[in-house]
C-alpha cells in the first residue's frame, strides 16, 4: 500500500508546483493588452519610479547609454540607441521591455509589477507630460 501512495503523493506535489509557478508567473507580468489607467500622471506617478529606481545610471551628469531620465523631455528623447518610449504602445517601448524582462535595472532592486504595470499604462495613455 505505502508503495502505491508514492507516486499519487510525487504526483500531488508536482501538480501542486506547477500550479504556484503558473499563478506566479500572472502576476509578475504587466497587462499590456488592456485598457490603459488614464488616471497615471508622469509628474505624480511614473517620475517617482524612475528617481527612485533609474536615478544612479540614468541621471545626473553621466548617464548610461546617454538616457537621461531627469526630465519628461529628456526621457522622450531616448538614448543613444534611439527612443525607449512608443507613445500609447508599451509592447513596443524599450523601456517596459527591460523593466519587465528584469534587465533594468541593473544596480539595486528591480521594479514591483505595480510600477511596471504604472510605466505601461502611462505609456499605453499616450505618455503624456501630466
Amino acid at each position: 500500500m505505502k508503495k502505491q501512495l508514492i507516486p499519487i503523493l510525487i504526483t500531488l506535489v508536482l501538480v501542486s508546483a506547477y500550479a504556484i509557478l503558473q499563478n506566479s508567473g500572472a502576476r509578475a507580468a504587466p497587462h499590456m493588452d488592456t485598457a490603459p489607467s488614464t488616471d497615471v500622471s508622469f509628474s505624480q506617478d511614473v517620475q517617482p519610479i524612475l528617481e527612485r529606481r533609474c536615478s544612479k545610471c540614468h541621471m545626473g551628469e553621466f548617464t548610461s547609454e546617454n538616457l537621461n531620465m531627469e526630465t519628461y523631455e529628456s526621457l522622450m528623447a531616448g538614448s543613444q540607441n534611439g527612443p525607449v518610449i512608443v507613445s500609447g504602445n508599451a509592447s513596443a517601448s524599450l523601456l517596459v521591455e527591460k523593466v519587465v524582462e528584469g534587465e533594468m535595472p541593473k544596480r539595486g532592486q528591480k521594479l514591483t509589477s505595480e510600477q511596471i504595470q504604472i510605466i505601461t499604462d502611462w505609456i499605453n495613455a499616450g505618455a503624456q507630460n501630466n
